[in-house]
């Protein structure tokens, strides 16, 4: 089966759930349930996204969210608002190394956080637009969205482990 597109052009995208969307072909064909996903969640994530059937399979594609219509390109953005929820760290607080494991209590969107880093060299990573993505132990994952909007102790933590 070749791969389905979807721009303004050929298909209208609707929420149909927290994370599920509705795809509506230009032929009528409806594809429900569908789970969009960013193939590049954080260096590319306004392009490149598959939407996958309830067996995970690609049922269809966006090439960029741009060549979308607006109604489309927001129903994929609220799912993605609930599903790549992010953290974004205002604040660094307390910076803590022990054997080689970091600890850092931090300030985020979602109030304060205390978490542990496993290696500061493959999980704290500047990022282009100077944004920096942190990774903890358990996988989850921090953005400060702009160092240089840090305050200047939480600059001075973050530069020793840049």
């Amino acid at each position: 089966m070749a791969r389905i597109y979807i721009d303004r052009y050929t298909g209208k995208i609707t929420r149909s759930d927290v994370y599920l969307v509705d795809v509506t072909l230009k032929d009528g064909t409806v594809l429900k349930d569908l789970e969009p996903r960013r193939l590049f969640p954080v260096s590319n994530a306004n392009m490149y996204i598959t939407l996958l059937d309830k067996d995970e399979k690609e049922a269809a594609f966006v090439r960029d969210l741009a060549e979308l219509d607006d109604d489309s390109a927001k129903a994929l953005q609220a799912c993605f608002g609930e599903f790549y929820r992010i953290p974004i760290i205002t604040r660094l607080v307390l910076s803590e190394e022990k054997f080689g494991s970091l600890t850092w209590t931090v300030e985020t969107d979602h109030g304060p956080v205390k978490f542990r880093i496993r290696n500061r060299h493959s999980d704290i990573k500047k990022l282009q637009d100077d944004r920096v993505l942190v990774r903890d132990t358990n996988d989850n994952r921090y953005i400060i969205a702009n160092w240089t909007e840090l305050d200047a102790h939480s600059r001075h933590l973050l530069f020793s482990y840049l």
